[in-house]
C-alpha cells in the first residue's frame, strides 16, 4: 500500500486563515478607534486607511477563499480515503486467494 499523499488544501487553508485572522482583528481595531473620536486627533494609521478603503473586500474575498478550500480539502479527503480503502480491499482478497490456494494444496 501506498502512502497517502499530503493534502494541498491544508496549507492554503491555514495560510489564508492566518491572513484572515489578521485581517479581522485589524478591521475591528479600525471601528473600535473610529467609536472613539479622541484616538483621531493623531491622525489616521495607514494600516486604518487600507482596512477604510478594502477591508470588507479583504475580509469578503479571503471568507470564498476559505470557502473553496474547504471544499476542495474535503474532496482530497474523501477521494484519498476511497483509493486507500480500495487498495486494503484487494489486498485483503489477494490474501484470501493466497491463503484459499495454500489450503487446496494441501500436505
Amino acid at each position: 500500500m501506498s502512502r497517502s499523499r499530503p493534502n494541498p488544501f491544508y496549507f492554503v487553508l491555514g495560510l489564508v486563515g492566518f491572513l484572515f485572522t489578521i485581517t479581522a482583528s485589524s478591521y475591528c481595531l479600525f471601528v473600535l478607534r473610529g467609536m472613539r473620536p479622541a484616538l483621531q486627533a493623531e491622525g489616521p494609521h495607514p494600516l486604518e486607511q487600507l482596512m477604510d478603503r478594502h477591508g470588507t473586500t479583504l475580509l469578503a474575498g479571503q471568507l470564498a477563499v476559505l470557502a473553496v478550500a474547504t471544499i476542495g480539502a474535503v474532496a482530497v479527503d474523501h477521494f484519498e480515503g476511497e483509493r486507500i480503502r480500495r487498495e486494503r480491499s484487494a489486498a485483503e482478497e489477494v490474501l484470501a486467494k493466497n491463503k484459499q490456494a495454500d489450503g487446496d494444496a494441501g500436505p
